[in-house]
């Protein structure tokens, strides 16, 4: 397992996707750098909201990218002490605290459906600026740009109090 050093995989993710493609998570490094440009792009024509999205999006990949640089650390001490057999090798958790870590970080992959669901929105609304650019105009003087990102957060928040949590196996609560 090749290790892979968090300061450099720091420096790389100033660079949004930069870091993901360094410790070989190419999907996830490419939709990154894919919706830092459609952010970029988009600014000026809601540069509330696509600003929001792009600072999110650089804090997120940050972040991400150096958590999976610490579990690439953490899975190849582990991978060593197994393949050594040193059963006291000083790791910092025990076997049943590595279950309930849930084992390795898999590759995440994006729902289709919410991904479909942004591009048609997205399209939409370049579509709309394009065609019809002053009524485009008029919808930003009377704020609906601020309307619409209240009621999508209003929305995902009230997806997020009502969903039913995904059990596993026969767990019972």
């Amino acid at each position: 397992m090749i290790k892979k050093s968090k300061w450099i995989t720091f420096l790389l993710a100033l660079i949004p996707g930069l870091g993901h493609l360094y410790l070989n998570f190419t999907k996830q490094g490419l939709q990154i750098m894919v919706g830092t440009c459609a952010s970029i792009i988009l600014i000026p024509s809601i540069p509330l909201v696509f600003s929001f999205a792009l600072a999110i999006l650089w804090f997120y990949q940050m972040f991400d990218a150096l958590q999976r640089a610490t579990w690439m650390k953490a899975a190849s001490a582990e991978h060593e002490r197994m393949m050594m057999g040193q059963e006291n090798f000083g790791y910092p958790w025990t076997a049943q605290d590595w279950m309930t870590l849930g084992g390795y970080q898999r590759e995440s992959s994006m729902n289709p459906l919410w991904t479909g669901a942004g591009c048609i929105l997205v399209g939409g609304m370049v579509l709309l600026m394009t065609i019809f650019p002053g009524l485009w105009h008029w919808l930003l003087q009377q704020n609906v740009a601020g309307v619409l990102l209240a009621v999508a957060l209003i929305g995902y928040g009230l997806w997020l109090l009502f969903k039913r949590p995904e059990r596993k196996g026969s767990e019972s609560i």
